[in-house]
Formats: structure tokens, sequence, C-alpha cells
């Protein structure tokens, strides 16, 4: 007698990996809740659980509309709820949690690459032995894609995305439809609002799923008519005319449950949550009802688009894949072309071959100065004087000794660095002889002050050459509010970087500080 197996049957049965694969839907979800611990704000108690799930179904809710989700809007909805579980917290923080949710769902710290996780399979053998292997699952739960009507992208739920909502493994939608129609107008007919508004928000789900189904068949064909010919050969038109009637049976048994709705809603004794209640449920059978008449107006027309298509592409001529001429068929007729028709095809050029050029940010504080400061009258011309009699040139306002002392002590200190790191520096510095430590000092402050809020002089070229030769040519300076502590100097303790984007990271670096650990920076 053969000893009774460890583990259950089940794993070994062929759906045990479907099993699996429905339960990593929610693994990516896990994994933001669990790395939301290493978070800034992962002790004030925001449930990312719930937030991802409430972006999933935000994104649902709108997809296959007009207006569909985007981003921002996103974002902006779940910075609400946020607000509500933690009111003191600041608005940034609650769109920063947002933006935490959002981009998990969007896998974006891979760059929006599918999920790809790793399962088991287990099979017996006739002998009793047991054979594993390993398969690797890929899936999306939120993907960006282009609006071409509004110009913006917005996100849409996959199908694991609405199968984890929805919490089923695969099935046939037509018979969940079916199975739940039945079901709500047994939960109708018994009262049990409760439980019918339940059912009901999973036919909405469905119905979106069934909508995605066909729209990436449609798509398919638009984009290339030869990665689908075989399915239309072969199984689309036998699903078109099932999902046709499918659809009818689903408009005329969602009419029959928003009469019956409707009745309870104007019975004249009904309880206010079960208007309540009815209400909702109403809300979404028609939300059903609108998806499947738009979905059976494009079932109508789907054959006349594969012939459209099939018309379009087999008649389109082929690309050429020959490299041109970048003198005799570029250059050349480039030049011999009038200057106003040059100039759009030269701009092109120069933008694609120059790249992407991020624009530079205005500081709000130049942009305010600059807008309230009074209109420039244009100066009288005067009489040209006369050439003086060329003498010696003056001396330099700032000895190049004292300027090489500067440069050297900025030098060797490693940037990014506050204000007061330099004049620290300054103080230990050995200089050379003859050069005064105070004027170093001097000179390396007002080089900083001159790179953060650069002023009016006479000589702007003689100022810009100085701060350039102590900082870099690229410096960047800014402020985030710590003061300065060093004895002599009072104001705020700049940040020096030596480019934008060196300024950038360390703030990044230094967002999340409190500001005690800021000053103690």
């Amino acid at each position: 007698m053969s000893e009774p197996w460890p583990v259950g049957r089940a794993v070994f049965d062929a759906s045990f990996s479907d099993r699996v694969r429905v339960l990593l839907r929610t693994r990516p979800v896990a994994d933001a809740a669990d790395n939301a611990t290493r978070q800034a704000w992962s002790d004030q108690g925001y449930d990312v659980v719930a937030l991802s799930l409430t972006a999933i179904d935000t994104v649902i809710a709108r997809q296959g509309f007009d207006h569909e989700v985007t981003y921002d809007e996103a974002i902006t909805g779940l910075a609400s709820l946020a607000a509500n579980t933690n009111p003191t917290r600041p608005h940034d923080e609650h769109r920063a949690v947002a933006g935490y949710v959002v981009d998990a769902l969007l896998n974006r710290r891979e760059r929006e690459a599918p999920f790809s996780y790793s399962v088991s399979a287990f099979t017996r053998e006739q002998d009793g032995s047991v054979r594993h292997r390993r398969t690797a699952v890929e899936f999306r739960l939120l993907t960006e894609h282009e609006d071409h009507g509004r110009g913006v992208n917005v996100l849409r739920a996959s199908t694991d995305a609405i199968n984890a909502l929805v919490g089923g493994l695969e099935f046939d939608v037509e018979d969940e439809q079916s199975a739940i129609e039945l079901m709500l107008t047994r939960q109708l007919q018994r009262g049990a609002f409760g439980q019918a508004e339940k059912a009901a928000e999973r036919s909405r789900l469905l119905s979106v799923r069934y909508a995605d189904e066909l729209r990436t068949i449609l798509a398919d064909t638009s984009r290339d008519i030869r990665t689908v010919f075989n399915q239309w050969a072969e199984q689309v038109p036998a699903q078109l005319d099932r999902n046709r009637v499918h659809l009818e049976e689903r408009l005329a048994g969602e009419s029959r449950l928003l009469d019956h709705v409707r009745g309870a809603l104007d019975a004249p004794d009904v309880e206010p949550d079960v208007a309540a209640a009815a209400a909702r449920i109403a809300g979404l059978l028609e939300e059903c009802r609108q998806r499947h008449t738009e979905l059976h107006g494009r079932l109508v027309t789907a054959r006349t688009t594969f012939l459209d298509e099939q018309t379009r592409q087999s008649f389109r001529p082929v690309g050429g894949l020959r490299n041109p001429d970048i003198n005799d068929g570029v250059f050349l007729p480039l030049l011999t072309m009038p200057t106003k028709g040059a100039i759009e095809p030269a701009e092109t050029f120069s933008i694609l071959l120059a790249g992407t050029q991020p624009p530079k940010i205005v500081r709000f504080a130049d942009l305010v100065d600059d807008l309230l400061a009074p209109r420039r009258e244009a100066a009288p011309e005067e009489p040209l004087e006369p050439d003086e009699e060329l003498g010696d040139p003056d001396p330099p306002a700032v000895p190049p000794e004292v300027l090489a002392a500067a440069a050297a002590v900025v030098d060797g200190v490693e940037l990014p660095a506050r204000l007061s790191d330099l004049l620290l520096a300054a103080r230990e510095a050995s200089l050379p002889a003859g050069v005064d430590r105070r004027h170093v000092e001097r000179l390396v402050v007002l080089a900083v002050l001159w790179n953060y809020a650069p002023e009016t002089t006479q000589d702007v070229s003689t100022a810009v050459d100085a701060a350039a030769y102590v900082l870099g040519p690229t410096a960047a300076v800014d402020a985030d509010g710590v003061r300065i502590t060093m004895p002599g100097w009072s104001g705020d303790d700049l940040i020096v970087a030596q480019d934008e984007d060196a300024l950038a990271r360390w703030a990044e670096r230094h967002s999340a500080a409190t500001p005690r650990d800021r000053e103690a920076s």
C-alpha cells in the first residue's frame, strides 16, 4: 500500500499554474506596499494597497469613453484620498504618495516594462516521480497611451489589472456576464439590493474587459492586418456573430433589470437605504447598457473595418529601405531652395541633430523683478568724444594672485557644497605669500552672490569672467533657507554646484530631510 502524498493533488492539475498567475497579478501592489516602508512618509499611515486598487478602478471607470483618465487626473484623485487619510500633512506629501502609487502600477521604476515573475509548475509522472519546471509570467497593470483627439497621454488598465480588481480566474466573459445577470435578477427579486450592487459592479468590470477584447482585435487589424489575418479567416467571423447575439441578449436583460430597479425606486414605502442602493445599481446598469450599445455599433462595422483595412494596406506602397545620398540628395537641393522653403527642413534637421533641449527654468523672483522694472527710455545720442591718448591700462579690480587663490580654494572643495564650507576652506587654506586671506574670502562670497543674483554693474563682462574663473563656467547657486553660521558673515548659506544637473540631484537627495538635518548638513 503506497503512502499518501504529503501535498494536495491540486498542485499537479493543469489549472494550478493559472491560479498562481492570478495571485501574481497582485504581486506589484504588494511590492509597492512593501517598498513604501522606505519612503519618507512611510510612518504616516497611508494605505498603498487601497490607493492602488482605487487607481485601477478610477482608470477603468472612464476607460473606453471620450475622456479617459490622464496621469495628472489620477494623481489629483489619489491625493485627495491621501489628504483624507492624514489631513494634517502637507499637500506636497499627498501628491508624492499618489505619484508613488501610480508610478508603481505603471512600473516606471523599470521604464514601464512589463512586470516579470517566475512561477513553478509541477507534474507527476506515471512512476510517481514529480517533475518541476519554471516559466516566466509577464503582465502589465496600467499603461499609458496617446489620445490623438485630445493631444494628451491617458491611462488604461490591462486585462490583468481588471481581473485583479474583479478577483477571478481566467474565464469566458460571455458566460460570466450571463451568470451574473441571472444572479442579479434573483437578488433583485428577493430584495437583496446590497448583494445586487456588488453583482452590478462586477458586470460593469466585465463589460470593460469585453469591449477591450474587441478593441484589441480591431486595433491590430488597423495596425497590420497580417498579424491577425489567420484569426479573421478562422475565428473572428464566428466570434463576431457570437458577440452580436450576446450583446443583444445583454441589452434586453439590462433593460428588464433597469425596469425592475426603477420600479423599486418608485415604490411609495421604499426605505432610504434600499433607494440609495437601487439608484447606484441603476447607474451601473445604465453604464453597462451604454457600453454595450457602443460596442454593438462597433460590431456592426467590424467586417467593414477589415475589408477597408485590407484594401488600404494591400495597395499601400512599400516604404523604401535605401539610405539617401546626404550630399547630392539632401544638402545640395536644400542649398538651392529659396530661403522661405529651406527654413522649415533646416530647422527640423538641426533640432533632430541637437537632440532634446530641456527648457531652462525661469526663477519666479527674477521674472517678477523684470516685470516690475520701469520701462527703459532710450538715451539721447551724444556726440562722440574724441579718442583719448592711449595710456597705461587701469589696474585690475581684483589682483590676479587673489583671483588664483580663490579659484584654488574652490577647486579643493568637492561640489555641491555650501558657502560656509567654501569659507572654512579659505580660512584653513595655505595661501601664497602676500595674499590677504580676507580678500580671498570676500572674493569667494562675491562670486557666489553674483552667480546667485547678478546685479547690473558698470563692467558686467569683468564680473562674469571673475565669477566663472572662481566657481567654473557652468556653476549653479541656489538657496534653501538655511542660515550661515560662520563668524563674520550672515544671511543664507547658499548651495554651490558645478552645474544645474548636480544642483538638481543635490536637491532630490535633501528634499526628504528635516530642517534640522539640512542645517546639520
